[in-house]
């Protein structure tokens, strides 16, 4: 493995990226004055990138889970639109209850998903 892969994978690299990723949204969007940029940066595939974390065994099932949750995150995104464009909501509140209802979504699929022996 070269050093630049080492780094990436270690969790420094790791904080570093995720770090850059969340400040990139922010300053796109509050100093650049660019929310459609920041939009684009916050839509950056995360989890995707992050397979190169998974073992080889586990990719398959990673992957799967991955785009499940993404489906997931894509309904609490919408959620979120819905609330501060329809409903007047505050973007606090708003942003609370579409990760809760992440969370919510996202707990029942891992329980059910391991529940029955198959994973």
């Amino acid at each position: 493995m070269s050093p630049i892969q080492t780094f990436i994978n270690s969790l420094p690299g790791q904080f570093i990226i995720g770090g850059l990723t969340v400040s990139g949204i922010a300053g796109f969007s509050n100093h650049l004055h660019n929310p459609a940029l920041a939009g684009i940066v916050a839509s950056v595939p995360i989890g995707m990138p992050s397979s190169i974390f998974v073992s080889d065994s586990e990719i398959a099932e990673y992957s799967w889970k991955l785009l499940v949750m993404t489906t997931v995150l894509f309904l609490a995104t919408f959620a979120n639109w819905f609330f501060i464009t329809k409903m007047k909501m505050s973007k606090y509140k708003s942003v609370g209850i579409s990760m809760g209802i992440w969370a919510g979504i996202g707990a029942i699929y891992y329980i059910v998903s391991t529940s029955g022996g198959k994973k």
